[in-house]
């Protein structure tokens, strides 16, 4: 899946959730570190298809996230844009070629 922001930067997205009643998008920008939120409102979507393994995983909010993101527990700590974590996301997006190899 892929967002387009109003600058024109097209942004990858590997997580969706909802909270309250707006739906928001993680996406990985490029040096940014770690997943960025996107508010679906604000975006643009310019591909809709979600071609990564996905599992739907609830806490305070509902989402469809990358398996990676959850099952080796990921997700708050690239949130909190950890180095470790990051790097290992990045590892397995390129093994599965969902990014660029010269990504970061």
């Amino acid at each position: 899946m892929k967002i387009k922001e109003s600058d024109g930067t097209i942004i990858k997205v590997f997580a969706i959730y909802w909270f309250g009643n707006e739906t928001y998008f993680y996406g990985l920008p490029k040096n940014y570190g770690g997943l960025l939120a996107y508010r679906a409102s604000q975006v643009s979507i310019i591909d809709p298809e979600i071609s990564f393994n996905a599992i739907y995983f609830e806490n305070n909010a509902k989402s469809i996230q990358h398996w990676a993101l959850i099952k080796e527990k990921l997700l708050d700590d690239i949130l909190e844009r950890d180095d470790v974590a990051y790097n290992r996301f990045v590892e397995i997006l390129k093994a599965e070629g969902q990014i660029e190899p010269d990504f970061y």
